[in-house]
């Protein structure tokens, strides 16, 4: 979510900010695509994603 390519703790505050406010994500990472944090795939950024994120935190994604 930070555009570094790593899934790591500095990703958590611009995947917050990708749920809660998209104007915000695009501003503040322009160089970053918003749709990574569609964890499930189903084209929208939402809650949903959250449990995946977690995940992706704990045990690495796919």
């Amino acid at each position: 979510m930070n555009c570094d390519g790593r899934i790591n703790n500095f990703d958590i505050d611009p995947f917050v900010r990708a749920l809660s406010d998209a104007n915000e994500y695009t501003a503040a990472y322009p160089a970053c695509e918003i749709s990574t944090a569609d964890i499930d795939g189903d084209g929208e950024v939402n809650n949903f994603d959250i449990d995946g994120f977690v995940a992706c935190l704990v045990r690495g994604c796919p």
